[in-house]
C-alpha cells in the first residue's frame, strides 16, 4: 500500500512540475516573441490559464495529503486527546460536505459546458471543472483515510496532536 501511495504522490508531483514548467515556458515565449518579433502565439494565454486552473487544484490535494493548508489550531492542541478527536471529526465531516458541493457544482458545470470550446486552443471549457471535481472526490478520500488513521488507529497523526503525545509524562 505505501508504495502505491509513494507512487501515487510522485505522479502528483511530476504532474504539478510538469504543467508550471510549460505554463512558464509557454508566457515567457509569448513575451519573448510579442516584444522581440512582435507576434505571439495566439493559443498560449488560454493554455496558460488552463494549465494554471489544474496546478491549483492539484496542489489543494498535495496540500490537504500533506496537511499543509492554513488552519489555527493553538485551542485544538490544549485539549484533551478524546476532544481533539471529537472535534478533528467534525472538522473532516463539514469538510467533505463542502467537497460534496464542489462535486455537485463541478458536475453540473461540466454538463452546461460540454459544448463550449475554448476559442484558440478548442480544449473544451469542461476540462476547467474536471480539475476541481477530480480534487474534490481524491479530497474526500483522503480525509476518510486521515480520519480513519487518526481516530480508529491513532497512526498519521496531525502536527498538534503529536505535540500533545510527547507531552504526556511517563
Amino acid at each position: 500500500m505505501q508504495k502505491l501511495l509513494r507512487i501515487l504522490n510522485g505522479i502528483l508531483t511530476a504532474t504539478i512540475t510538469i504543467f508550471l514548467t510549460s505554463m512558464v515556458f509557454l508566457v515567457f515565449m509569448n513575451v519573448v516573441l510579442r516584444y522581440v518579433f512582435e507576434s505571439g502565439i495566439t493559443w498560449s494565454e488560454e493554455m496558460a490559464r488552463y494549465l494554471f486552473v489544474w496546478i491549483v487544484f492539484l496542489g489543494a490535494i498535495a496540500a490537504f495529503k500533506d496537511r499543509s493548508h492554513l488552519g489555527v489550531d493553538i485551542v485544538i492542541g490544549s485539549l484533551p486527546p478524546k476532544a481533539q478527536k471529537a472535534l478533528y471529526m467534525f472538522n473532516q465531516i463539514v469538510i467533505i460536505g463542502l467537497m460534496g458541493i464542489v462535486i455537485n457544482g463541478g458536475v453540473k458545470m461540466i454538463q452546461v459546458n460540454s459544448n463550449s470550446y475554448g476559442p484558440a486552443t478548442g480544449i473544451p471549457l469542461s476540462v476547467l471543472f474536471v480539475a476541481a471535481t477530480l480534487a474534490a472526490v481524491v479530497i474526500i478520500l483522503m480525509s476518510l483515510i486521515q480520519t480513519f488513521q487518526y481516530v480508529v488507529k491513532n497512526k498519521n497523526l496531525p502536527s498538534w496532536a503529536k505535540a500533545r503525545e510527547e507531552e504526556k509524562p511517563l
